[in-house]
Order: structure tokens, then sequence, then C-alpha cells
């Protein structure tokens, strides 16, 4: 009898410590995948934020304060060459048409190559490790860059570049993501001391380009790649392992772009981007030359793109509310419009303060649509799929507009000039806003 009691007793003991990890286990799980419930992804979204939840020392308490280091100098390094890019490249000789070249095999080389680095890492593959060997390629594709004279090695290393730079954003970007849900933070807390880095590394290198020469930048970016290299290694190892099994990959590249076909949000996102782009890349690549042109100094020119990332400071902390607020799809409209709207300042008065004060204007619209795209892709992406459509749509997409758009810019640029790419830029903002805004209501009346 006592013994049965004893028996009893443990039972109920070991049913109560069952029961109260159970509840231990379901609250850390519900904390990790809360992020991912409260932009309404669905189940498929929130299996992708979740992590081992048997783990109490997931993260440690700087891995956000990591992430940020690792953007400003991931991003801060971008900001030494590439704004003086294009000044290289006339510099040595190249004309608008052979730039506009150029750009498209560095772009071509990217668009094949980037779906790749994502499907790498749906696949399971460590991110750190194939975010390291992005950098270390690249930063040798830049110093090869630097060094060359005539069109057909600037086309070669920027194919070079073009490979193995392009998982650089899609993947740090799926690291951030991955952090932020499980941390509930916002996306826009992090990568917006990439914009903090990229204010001071351009204002720093315009300085020291007007000082040495336009090669400094290119070997600066090349020591910022190798030092976001050395910082992955801190990331925290719960970050580095693929969180889907290949399995659930099966399907490959095919099955990503059937998934943007079959949905009709990522259908119209697809298209908005595409007119937006081939009407809006030659002012993107020309603009600097532009500035050039009315009278403005390296120093001038770097001090404008600092004032963008200036902006972009507080503009990501208001992004993250403003999607929170209002939605991913009208925050993208809401960018197209803003955007738009600042070309109108350089066509009523073409100065070298106008164009300055459209960087700092795109510093809002750009915080708006970054932080509004990565919501946007995460509602609407399979979760298994996330890295490789990231992908997609950030590096094959925008390469494949470029393919298309650097040169038409260049050909517009040569024959009449860099002021009426400014116009087709605003024409192309409004058509985007327009395409988003439909496909919203045709989705809410289906």
């Amino acid at each position: 009898m006592v013994l049965a009691q004893r028996r009893s007793r443990k039972t109920a003991r070991a049913t109560s410590s069952s029961g109260s990890s159970g509840i231990k286990i379901r609250r850390e799980y519900g904390s990790i995948v809360s992020w991912a419930d409260r932009i309404k992804t669905d189940e498929r979204a929130a299996k992708f934020f979740a992590k081992d939840p048997r783990s109490n020392q997931m993260f440690r308490w700087d891995e956000l304060q990591l992430a940020r280091a690792y953007y400003f100098v991931c991003i801060g390094a971008m900001g030494m060459s590439f704004p003086f890019a294009n000044l290289f490249f006339r510099e040595r000789g190249l004309s608008g048409a052979e730039i506009g070249l150029v750009l498209t095999c560095g772009a071509v080389a990217g668009l094949l190559a980037a779906p790749l680095w994502g499907r790498r890492s749906d696949s399971g593959a460590s991110l750190t490790r194939l975010l390291q060997g992005a950098f270390l390629l690249t930063a040798l594709g830049l110093l090869a860059q630097s060094q060359q004279w005539f069109f057909v090695g600037f086309a070669l290393t920027n194919a070079w570049r073009g490979v193995t730079g392009a998982g650089i954003g899609p993947l740090s970007d799926t690291l951030t993501l991955r952090l932020t849900a499980a941390r509930r933070a916002g996306y826009g807390s992090v990568r917006v001391w990439g914009s903090a880095g990229w204010a001071a590394s351009v204002l720093f290198s315009g300085w020291m380009i007007e000082r040495a020469s336009l090669t400094f930048g290119f070997y600066a970016h090349a020591v910022g790649y190798v030092l976001a290299a050395l910082l992955l290694f801190w990331m925290p190892k719960a970050l580095r392992a693929g969180v889907v099994t290949r399995a659930e990959t099966r399907g490959g590249l095919r099955r990503a772009v059937r998934a943007i076909g079959a949905n009709r949000a990522l259908a119209g996102l697809a298209l908005a981007l595409f007119v937006r782009g081939i009407l809006a890349e030659g002012h993107y690549q020309f603009g600097n030359i532009y500035l050039e042109e009315l009278g403005a100094g390296t120093a001038v020119i770097g001090a404008a793109s600092m004032m963008a990332a200036a902006v972009e400071l507080p503009g990501f902390f208001l992004a993250d509310r403003a999607v929170k607020k209002i939605g991913a799809a009208r925050a993208l409209q809401v960018s197209f419009l803003i955007s738009g709207a600042k070309f109108i300042l350089v066509l009523t008065f073409p100065a070298v303060w106008s164009v300055t004060a459209t960087f700092a204007i795109e510093g809002i619209a750009f915080s708006l649509f970054l932080t509004g795209l990565m919501r946007y892709i995460v509602e609407h992406a399979p979760a298994s799929q996330l890295a490789t459509l990231l992908a997609l749509f950030t590096v094959t997409w925008m390469a494949l507009i470029q393919i298309i758009g650097a040169p038409i810019g260049g050909i517009v640029f040569d024959a009449v000039g860099a002021y009426w790419l400014y116009a087709l830029a605003l024409v192309g903002n409004f058509l985007a806003a327009a395409i988003l805004l439909l496909v919203a209501r045709v989705t809410q009346n289906s």
C-alpha cells in the first residue's frame, strides 16, 4: 500500500515536470515565431523562423550588436567605391556606352550566380561560410579591377565581381531576418547601421580620393570585405545552420520561379520592379557623372551620397513602424511615389543643390522601400525557398533590369545627356506605384 502511494507520487511529479517542460518549450517556441505571427506570415514562414526550442542559450546577449557591426562594415565597404566607380571607368577612357556594357557584364554574371547562392543556403549550407567565401573572392576581384586600363579587362573583372558578390546581399538579408525574428526586433533596426557605415565611408572616401586617386576606393572596399568576413566568425552558431531539409527544397530554381508565377502578389512585384528599373537605371548609373558635369567635385559627390545614408539613419526606424502600420504593399507604393516626385526638383531646377537634395529625399524612400520589400517577400514567399526568392528578387531580377536598362541609359546619356534620364526615372517610379496599387485591388477583389 505504502509502496503504491510512493509510486503514484513519483508518477505525478514526473508528469508535472514533463508538463512544465512542455509549457517552457512552447513559450520559447512562441517567442521565436512571434515576429512572424505579427507580420501575419503563413505556417510555413513561422516554421522557417522557428529555431530549436530545447536550447536556452541559443543566442548571446550581443548578437544584435554583432549584426549591426557587420552591416556597418559590409555596406560601409561598398560606399568606398560604388559612388565613384563610373568616375573611375570614365577616367580610364571608357565611353558612356562602354560603361553600360561593363555594368551589363557584371549584371549577367550576377543574374546567373545569385539563385545558386540562395539555393545553397536553402539546402542547408552554412550561411556564414558562404558569405565569407563571397567576401574574400569579391575582394580579389576588386583588387584586380583597380589595375585595369581597357574595356575587356573591366568587363571580365566586373563579371568576376558579379559572380562572387551576387550572394552577399540576399544571404546577409536571410541571416538578418533569422536573427531579428528570433529576437523580435525590426529588420530596419539592424539594416540602419549599414546606412551609417555608408554615410561615414563615402564622405571619407571622397575626401581621400581627392588627395590620392580613384583607385583608393577599390582598395578600401576590398579591405572592408575582409573585415566583414572576419566578423562572421563570431556569429552565433544557431544562425549558421540551415533551417529546412533538402527534401523541402527539392525542385530548385524552377520551383522558385513557378512560385513567383503562381503568386499574383509576387508576380505584380516583379513587374513593378522591372518597369521602374528599366526607366530609372540610367539615372542611377550616370547621376554622379551629371553632378560632375554641373561642377561638383568628388568630395561633393561623396557628401551627396553620405546625405542619403544620413537620412536613412532615422528613416529605417520610422520605416519599421510605417510598414507595420500600413502594410508592406502600401509602403512600397509610397516609396515609389516619393522617389518619383523628387525628380521634379531636378527637372525644374537643374543644379548641384537640386541633385544633392534628391539624394536626401531618396534616403527616406529607400528606407521605406527596402523594409517594405523584405516584409513583402517574407509574407508571400514559401518558407523553404526564402533565401532563393530573396536572391531572385534582389539580385537576379535587378541584374536582368540592369542588363536591359544600363545600355539604354548609356545610349540616352550619349545622345541627349543625363538631364532626360531624370524624366525617365520619374515616369518609371509612378508607373511602378500604379502597378502595385492595381495588383493590390485585384488581389483584394478576388
